[in-house]
């Protein structure tokens, strides 16, 4: 018999939570290979984008250039219309008080009333006035009937002494038999009854004449007084102050308390209360650094921006810069106004704004960037690539701003640059 052959012991069948690990292990196994390949994918494209940012990254550029300074400023009205106290005689007081003041920062029209004064003091004095003004006219009248009265009183005395003058007369006439005695008695009556007669003509003629003039002063009275209740009147009238034009309605500062003036404050006569701008017409004040002023003229186009507003510009012109150098939060700064073209109701005074003043614009400049501009001993040089060699160029500078500077050289559009700080590090 041949060699008996040993059977093989039985092999134990996997359970499922061992087909199950299994399967795992290849879901791990494959999730590497996946994460592996895409990082090196990742590499790949990173280094390509690098070595295309080194050899594309900076260039010589050419277009449109502007070389600006830029600094901020505040909206204000070019002309506003400044509302005080009515200036009303000092007989009704020195101070008043406020009792109706319009909302701060309104938008007015013209005649719309913004302030309202306290009227108690003027009308107090109007009645006054109007129970003078008609003591004077009963006066008046009565100067008047007693003049009428008198002169017809010396009318009838005139009368009576013409009367007994006549008597008096045929009586020195009729004398001529009587003794030289009782002539001279007639005579001496006559005498008197002529003078008393030429007495009383004298004062008919004289009397109207002083009586017209008494009457006279009179009537100034009655106009005075008639004066001061129609001035009193129109004070009164003038304690509802009116708004002169269409505008924004700003309340000024109490300079007694330091606070904003409202409801209830006494002010004195002529005295500000409130300016109303005119916001058709718009500037800015503004500032310029000292080291800047030499690029600053007036007549540069401005471009104006609001902080609320940035990406709206609106266009304006330097108008004025101050003479005088002042010092400006630590620093020293030259004052500047800028007026803006045209009207726009977003324009509110007092408006924080930035002011880029154009000191120069081109629409065809060749330029670089700033950082690839290397200065050695008052020269200007720029490290340009071709066909992997690099090459310094001497270049002219001209204007300037944050970014890029204008050059002039042996250059063109479009030519790769180096960082002078990557040549010079190699």
């Amino acid at each position: 018999m041949g060699p008996l052959k040993q059977q093989e012991p039985n092999k134990a069948k996997p359970s499922g939570k061992q087909k199950m690990k299994r399967i795992l292990n290849c879901f791990k196994i494959l999730n590497n290979k996946l994460l592996l390949y895409q990082f090196i994918t990742a590499l790949v494209i990173l280094s390509i984008s690098c070595n295309k940012k080194q050899d594309n990254g900076y260039s010589v550029m050419k277009g449109p250039f502007r070389q600006s300074v830029i600094e901020t400023g505040e909206l204000q009205a070019v002309n506003a219309s400044f509302l005080s106290m009515p200036r009303i005689n000092y007989i009704y007081g020195y101070n008043f008080k406020i009792i109706g003041l319009a909302e701060h920062g309104k938008v007015v029209h013209k005649e719309e009333p913004v302030i309202k004064v306290d009227p108690s003091s003027v009308q107090k004095f109007i009645i006054e006035r109007s129970e003078s003004l008609e003591n004077e006219i009963a006066s008046a009248n009565k100067l008047k009937a007693q003049i009428t009265n008198n002169l017809q009183e010396l009318k009838a005395q005139l009368k009576n002494e013409q009367s007994s003058f006549d008597i008096k007369k045929l009586e020195v006439e009729g004398s001529g038999f009587e003794s030289a005695g009782i002539r001279k008695v007639l005579e001496l009556e006559f005498r008197q009854a002529e003078i008393r007669l030429n007495k009383l003509k004298r004062s008919l003629e004289l009397r109207p004449k002083l009586d017209s003039l008494d009457f006279r002063i009179q009537q100034i009275k009655v106009i005075q007084k008639e004066n001061e209740l129609k001035a009193a009147q129109n004070d009164l009238a003038r304690l509802i102050v009116t708004s002169p034009l269409d505008g924004v309605f700003v309340v000024e500062e109490n300079w007694r308390t330091g606070q904003t003036i409202k409801v209830g404050d006494e002010v004195y006569l002529g005295a500000p209360v409130a300016r109303i701008p005119d916001i058709r017409t718009m500037k800015v004040k503004g500032f310029v650094m000292e080291n800047d002023i030499s690029k600053i003229k007036p007549g540069l186009d401005v471009i104006v921006r609001l902080d609320a507003l940035p990406a709206v510009p609106f266009h304006g012109k330097l108008k004025n810069i101050s003479k005088v150098c002042i010092e400006r939060d630590e620093k020293k700064v030259f004052l500047t106004e800028v007026i803006i073209t045209g009207s726009d109701l977003r324009l509110k005074p007092g408006m924080t704004v930035s002011c880029e003043y154009i000191t120069y614009e081109s629409e065809d400049e060749i330029f670089v960037p700033n950082n690839c501009l290397l200065e050695e001993n008052k020269h200007f040089y720029v490290f340009t690539k071709k066909r992997g060699k690099i090459r310094k160029s001497e270049v002219k500078t001209g204007p300037s701003n944050n970014m890029y500077t204008i050059i002039s050289g042996d250059l063109k559009p479009e030519q790769s640059l180096e960082l002078p700080e990557n040549i010079l590090t190699r």
